[in-house]
């Protein structure tokens, strides 16, 4: 089970620190996602993480900014999944859907997909969709080349149903940044080592 944690949507002081100490203390991949940071915004949000780092971190659509850096994968919205088709085969490369239809018809470029709303959203409130929960579970089982990871709504609560439907990974934002992340940069850490923990817990006793 991979566990993804995707940025908050915007900078706050102390961020860099943060995100640092999660990804030195925590096995886990790193989403760095800023849909209105600037190239150099996002260049220099990476220098500020140690480079030993740099290995557990996914960019979001940023082809230029990834080609500075060694990271882990970059990730590509609907709207820029063409342009994953410009980079090298051995790049792990990665898109997000929301549908089972619209995962069957991405070929072989990508290594895994996010496919939300599993959850009604905690981050965008009212935000849910209406996947059927057995047509995915039937579809988990099949033998299929891409991973694919649970996005929406996801926290400790439901970690449970996400391990029953068999996904290959999760992924969570809401639940770990909470509303204002600068107000609340004491429960980030708190928040994160909680869920990692039952991911951690659920898991180790299904395999004991």
């Amino acid at each position: 089970m991979e566990l993804i944690l995707i940025s908050h949507p915007d900078f706050f002081k102390g961020e860099t620190v943060i995100v640092s100490s999660l990804l030195d203390r925590y096995n886990f991949t790193f989403h760095l996602r800023k849909p209105k940071a600037s190239e150099q915004e996002l260049i220099d949000y990476l220098d500020e993480i140690p480079e030993a780092l740099h290995a557990k971190i996914v960019l979001h659509n940023e082809i230029e900014v990834f080609s500075n850096f060694k990271l882990k994968g970059i990730h590509f919205s609907g709207a820029k999944r063409e342009h994953a088709k410009q980079l090298a085969t051995g790049i792990r490369k990665g898109t997000s859907c929301h549908s089972i239809r619209e995962i069957k018809s991405l070929g072989k470029v990508f290594d895994y997909v996010y496919l939300s709303p599993i959850f009604e959203s905690i981050s965008k409130p009212g935000y849910q969709g209406n996947l059927n929960m057995e047509e995915i579970k039937m579809f988990l089982k099949e033998s299929r080349p891409i991973q694919i990871y649970a996005l929406g709504g996801i926290e400790t609560s439901n970690v449970s149903t996400i391990k029953e439907l068999q996904f290959d990974g999760l992924v969570v934002l809401g639940a770990v940044w909470t509303r204002d992340p600068f107000k609340n940069q004491d429960l980030i850490s708190s928040n994160f080592r909680e869920i990692h923990s039952t991911i951690h817990n659920l898991y180790e006793k299904s395999n004991s």
